[in-house]
């Protein structure tokens, strides 16, 4: 009701918005413009989700490298840095916007590499991005539950009883569970080796 109460009180067509045709999108797009924006909206989000993924404190600012192959897509990103750096919490001061990434960068352990799109990355330091004690002891605990999953599903299907009993798609339900339990559990291992690597 309060929408169609401001759709009389603003000039339109039609008696009711109720009753409306719905807005179509006849005008011409610019495919540089909606490229740019999403470069922006990729930037953004890689940098919100790695500042999740490693328990970056909510109000930490950090340091980041975009690396952005195309001249248009890097201007664009240029111009609206101060718009990446409010919504991704970045340190307006140690975000460089770069054609090709640093040699430095490229050392294993250095730096957390964040593919937005083909042509756009994001480079995050590991320096000072977050505690690596507290890290370590998360990334730990994570390992430990995983590894306690991995053995309960392999004990599972070690058991003979289980395996004459069990109908194969449960049977193969639970290889798919150890299968993915075992990824994961890799791919935590190589984050405590990184993790570690800063340590030293």
């Amino acid at each position: 009701f309060v929408t169609e109460e401001l759709w009389q009180a603003l000039p339109h067509q039609g008696e009711a918005l109720i009753v409306a045709q719905w807005p179509a999108s006849g005008l011409a797009r610019c495919a540089s413009s909606v490229s740019a924006w999403e470069a922006l909206q990729g930037v953004v989000r890689a940098v919100r989700n790695a500042r999740a993924e490693y328990n970056v404190e909510v109000g930490k600012k950090i340091g980041a490298t975009l690396v952005v192959s195309d001249e248009a897509e890097r201007a664009a990103l240029t111009s609206e840095l101060a718009v990446v750096c409010l919504l991704a919490k970045l340190e307006p001061s140690a975000v460089s916007v770069v054609t090709e990434a640093p040699a430095a960068a490229a050392g294993a352990g250095q730096s957390v590499s964040l593919v937005v799109k083909e042509g756009v990355q994001v480079l995050l330091p590991m320096a000072g991005l977050f505690d690596v004690a507290k890290e370590l002891a998360r990334l730990n605990k994570q390992r430990g539950k995983l590894q306690k999953d991995l053995d309960g599903i392999s004990a599972r299907l070690n058991n003979p009883k289980f395996m004459e009993k069990a109908s194969a798609e449960y049977v193969a339900e639970a290889q798919a569970q150890r299968a993915e339990a075992a990824e994961k559990l890799a791919l935590v291992d190589a984050k405590i080796a990184q993790v570690t690597a800063l340590k030293q």
